[in-house]
């Protein structure tokens, strides 16, 4: 039974590189004595001092240092490699979504908002332009007759229509028959010494109001304007046909 006090000395390292072999046995290197198991149990009845401290093999030492030389050469190489790359994880971000550095991005004009300017109509004021009144119809001139160009108004009034003429007369007939408007009258070219002297049988009208003072046998004067011949029926069943004169003006002589 082996004594639990005694430590176990330490293993051989699985993980030791392949020696290279030797050429000749002048070239091997001196090893230490390697005490065996037996030689390390005391025997019974010795006294036990403190357990002597198991050598190190100088091969875990080559495998160890080779190990850490390794392990800082790769340090080296990932320190250089993180100092070198200066744009950082958000620049290479950038980079990798942006275009290169060196293509300037296009720049595109704005399109100009400006509302357009419109000159304003001028309102300049017209300058008021004088107006002449149009002018006054020039009064009708009253043509006085001869006995004889009367003669002719009275034979074909129709001719004559719109003529303006001076005459004189005698009223025959202005009642409730005629009207307040319309009279008849016997027509002469002047004034007749005798009141039978008035020939021409004649159909005259005009304004109620300028024929108001206006009588059965007055003598009078008027400017008339012929209008038309006029025919009517007489009171014994005959048709007679006389010149129809507008009255502008009348006056009782």
């Amino acid at each position: 039974m082996t004594d639990p006090t005694i430590p176990k000395p330490s293993e051989e390292p699985t993980d030791q590189p392949a020696r290279e072999p030797y050429a000749s046995s002048q070239d091997l290197p001196a090893i230490a004595a390697v005490p065996t198991r037996a030689e390390t149990v005391p025997q019974a009845g010795v006294a036990l001092g403190p357990p002597a401290a198991p050598q190190r093999s100088h091969r875990r030492t080559w495998a160890v240092g080779a190990l850490a030389l390794v392990t800082a050469l790769a340090a080296g190489v990932v320190i250089g490699a993180a100092a070198g790359d200066d744009t950082g994880p958000a620049a290479r971000a950038n980079s990798s979504t942006s275009p290169a550095a060196s293509s300037a991005a296009p720049t595109t004009a704005a399109p100009t908002t400006a509302v357009p300017t419109t000159t304003a109509p001028t309102s300049a004021a017209p300058s008021p332009t004088k107006t002449t009144p149009p002018p006054k119809p020039k009064p009708p001139s009253y043509k006085t007759l001869s006995e004889r160009q009367w003669k002719l108004v009275a034979k074909n009034p129709d001719a004559y229509i719109g003529k303006t003429y001076v005459v004189f007369g005698r009223v025959t007939q202005f009642d409730a028959a005629t009207g307040v408007d319309t009279f008849r009258a016997n027509v002469a070219h002047r004034r007749m010494a005798d009141e039978y002297d008035y020939e021409t049988n004649t159909l005259l009208t005009g304004l109620a109001a300028d024929l108001d003072n206006l009588v059965e046998d007055d003598i009078f004067r008027a400017n008339v304007t012929v209008l038309s011949a006029f025919s009517y029926d007489t009171q014994i069943g005959g048709e007679t046909t006389v010149p129809l004169l507008q009255v502008d003006a009348i006056k009782v002589l």
